[in-house]
Protein backbone atom coordinates (compact mmCIF):
# COMPACT_ATOMS: atom_id res chain seq x y z
CA UNK A 1 0.00 0.00 0.00
CA UNK A 2 0.68 3.89 -0.84
CA UNK A 3 1.46 6.03 1.99
CA UNK A 4 -0.25 9.01 1.47
CA UNK A 5 1.56 12.08 1.80
CA UNK A 6 0.79 14.68 4.42
CA UNK A 7 -0.60 18.59 3.71
CA UNK A 8 -0.39 19.78 7.41
CA UNK A 9 0.88 23.40 7.93
CA UNK A 10 -0.81 23.77 11.85
CA UNK A 11 2.51 21.79 13.94
CA UNK A 12 6.10 21.89 13.17
CA UNK A 13 8.08 19.34 11.98
CA UNK A 14 10.51 17.10 13.27
CA UNK A 15 12.90 15.40 10.65
CA UNK A 16 15.80 13.46 10.40
CA UNK A 17 17.48 12.29 7.11
CA UNK A 18 20.92 10.11 6.92
CA UNK A 19 23.85 9.65 4.79
CA UNK A 20 23.54 6.46 2.53
CA UNK A 21 25.75 3.74 4.51
CA UNK A 22 26.00 5.70 7.27
CA UNK A 23 29.07 7.40 5.79
CA UNK A 24 30.14 9.86 8.13
CA UNK A 25 30.28 12.45 5.66
CA UNK A 26 29.87 15.69 7.49
CA UNK A 27 33.03 15.03 9.43
CA UNK A 28 34.31 17.81 6.85
CA UNK A 29 33.04 20.95 8.14
CA UNK A 30 32.90 22.45 4.47
CA UNK A 31 30.42 20.18 3.73
CA UNK A 32 28.55 20.89 7.27
CA UNK A 33 28.73 24.66 5.89
CA UNK A 34 27.35 24.20 2.55
CA UNK A 35 24.18 21.61 4.09
CA UNK A 36 23.62 24.71 6.64
CA UNK A 37 23.71 27.32 3.84
CA UNK A 38 20.94 24.79 1.59
CA UNK A 39 18.95 24.32 4.19
CA UNK A 40 18.22 28.00 4.60
CA UNK A 41 17.60 28.54 1.25
CA UNK A 42 14.86 25.67 0.67
CA UNK A 43 13.26 27.17 3.75
CA UNK A 44 13.02 30.42 2.06
CA UNK A 45 12.13 28.97 -1.52
CA UNK A 46 9.29 26.26 -0.03
CA UNK A 47 8.18 28.83 2.71
CA UNK A 48 9.60 27.00 6.24
CA UNK A 49 11.37 28.73 9.03
CA UNK A 50 14.11 26.87 10.31
CA UNK A 51 13.97 26.61 14.12
CA UNK A 52 17.07 24.17 14.51
CA UNK A 53 18.86 22.02 13.13
CA UNK A 54 21.74 19.26 14.10
CA UNK A 55 24.21 18.16 11.51
CA UNK A 56 25.62 14.65 12.60
CA UNK A 57 28.75 12.75 11.16
CA UNK A 58 26.27 10.48 9.37
CA UNK A 59 22.47 12.43 9.60
CA UNK A 60 20.85 15.62 10.18
CA UNK A 61 18.00 16.52 12.66
CA UNK A 62 15.93 19.20 11.47
CA UNK A 63 13.31 21.26 12.79
CA UNK A 64 11.08 23.49 10.50
CA UNK A 65 7.73 25.40 10.45
CA UNK A 66 6.14 25.98 7.59
CA UNK A 67 6.24 30.08 7.15
CA UNK A 68 2.55 31.11 6.21
CA UNK A 69 1.41 29.51 9.51
CA UNK A 70 4.45 30.29 11.90
CA UNK A 71 3.78 34.37 10.96
CA UNK A 72 0.38 33.91 10.78
CA UNK A 73 0.28 32.55 14.20
CA UNK A 74 2.91 34.77 16.06
CA UNK A 75 2.18 37.76 13.90
CA UNK A 76 -1.02 37.45 14.91
CA UNK A 77 0.11 37.60 18.46
CA UNK A 78 1.81 40.46 17.31
CA UNK A 79 -1.12 42.42 15.49
CA UNK A 80 1.21 42.29 12.59
CA UNK A 81 0.43 41.81 8.64
CA UNK A 82 1.78 39.08 7.02
CA UNK A 83 2.78 40.17 2.98
CA UNK A 84 0.65 38.53 0.06
CA UNK A 85 4.17 37.75 -1.25
CA UNK A 86 5.12 35.54 2.05
CA UNK A 87 1.26 33.45 1.89
CA UNK A 88 2.05 33.01 -1.81
CA UNK A 89 5.34 31.81 -1.57
CA UNK A 90 4.44 29.78 1.41
CA UNK A 91 1.49 28.03 -0.25
CA UNK A 92 1.89 24.06 -2.17
CA UNK A 93 4.89 23.47 -1.06
CA UNK A 94 4.75 20.00 1.64
CA UNK A 95 7.44 18.56 3.77
CA UNK A 96 8.65 16.04 1.11
CA UNK A 97 9.18 19.01 -1.45
CA UNK A 98 11.53 21.30 1.05
CA UNK A 99 13.17 17.18 1.63
CA UNK A 100 13.49 16.76 -2.06
CA UNK A 101 15.55 20.54 -2.58
CA UNK A 102 17.63 19.86 0.11
CA UNK A 103 19.00 16.73 -0.55
CA UNK A 104 19.19 17.22 -4.68
CA UNK A 105 20.42 21.12 -4.21
CA UNK A 106 23.13 19.85 -2.18
CA UNK A 107 23.98 16.62 -4.24
CA UNK A 108 24.05 18.78 -7.31
CA UNK A 109 26.33 21.07 -5.33
CA UNK A 110 29.23 18.39 -4.43
CA UNK A 111 28.77 16.73 -7.66
CA UNK A 112 30.19 20.23 -9.60
CA UNK A 113 32.68 22.05 -6.31
CA UNK A 114 33.88 18.17 -5.85
CA UNK A 115 32.68 15.90 -8.74
CA UNK A 116 31.27 13.54 -6.16
CA UNK A 117 28.87 11.63 -7.94
CA UNK A 118 27.28 9.60 -6.39
CA UNK A 119 24.35 10.29 -4.32
CA UNK A 120 25.07 10.10 -0.22
CA UNK A 121 21.85 10.08 0.66
CA UNK A 122 19.34 7.07 1.60
CA UNK A 123 16.60 7.25 0.03
CA UNK A 124 13.70 8.23 2.70
CA UNK A 125 13.63 10.64 5.56
CA UNK A 126 11.64 10.01 8.69
CA UNK A 127 9.39 12.84 10.15
CA UNK A 128 7.10 13.79 13.32
CA UNK A 129 4.85 16.00 13.63
CA UNK A 130 5.29 18.04 16.86
CA UNK A 131 1.47 18.80 18.17
CA UNK A 132 2.01 19.46 21.92
CA UNK A 133 4.42 21.84 23.99
CA UNK A 134 5.96 19.35 25.76
CA UNK A 135 6.99 17.22 22.49
CA UNK A 136 8.57 20.82 21.28
CA UNK A 137 10.56 20.97 24.15
CA UNK A 138 11.65 17.27 23.96
CA UNK A 139 12.91 17.49 20.39
CA UNK A 140 14.84 20.88 21.27
CA UNK A 141 16.30 19.05 24.16
CA UNK A 142 17.27 16.30 21.33
CA UNK A 143 18.45 18.02 19.29
CA UNK A 144 20.92 20.40 21.63
CA UNK A 145 22.38 17.20 23.82
CA UNK A 146 22.23 14.82 20.59
CA UNK A 147 26.01 15.81 20.50
CA UNK A 148 27.15 15.38 24.24
CA UNK A 149 25.06 11.82 24.24
CA UNK A 150 27.09 11.03 21.03
CA UNK A 151 30.11 12.03 22.49
CA UNK A 152 31.03 14.16 19.50
CA UNK A 153 33.84 16.43 19.10
CA UNK A 154 32.96 20.63 20.35
CA UNK A 155 32.94 21.74 16.72
CA UNK A 156 29.40 19.76 16.55
CA UNK A 157 27.54 22.16 19.20
CA UNK A 158 28.49 25.66 17.07
CA UNK A 159 27.56 26.60 13.87
CA UNK A 160 27.72 25.51 10.90
CA UNK A 161 26.49 22.05 12.37
CA UNK A 162 23.97 23.33 15.26
CA UNK A 163 21.83 26.18 14.73
CA UNK A 164 18.56 27.10 17.03
CA UNK A 165 16.59 29.97 16.97
CA UNK A 166 15.96 30.75 20.15
CA UNK A 167 13.51 33.72 19.63
CA UNK A 168 11.16 31.83 16.75
CA UNK A 169 10.90 28.96 19.35
CA UNK A 170 10.19 31.05 21.99
CA UNK A 171 7.30 32.90 20.21
CA UNK A 172 5.90 29.53 19.07
CA UNK A 173 5.81 28.30 22.39
CA UNK A 174 4.14 31.54 23.98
Amino acid sequence: MTQRRIYQTEFPYFVTFRTSGDNPFFEETKYAALLSNIIFQAGKLKGYDILSYQIMPDHVHLLVYKTSQAHLSVGARRGKHVSAGAETRARGFNISQFMYSVKSYFIRQIRDEDGIMDSIWQKRFYTRIINTDEYFETVIHYIQNNTVKAALPDKYRRKPYQYVDWVAIEEIIG
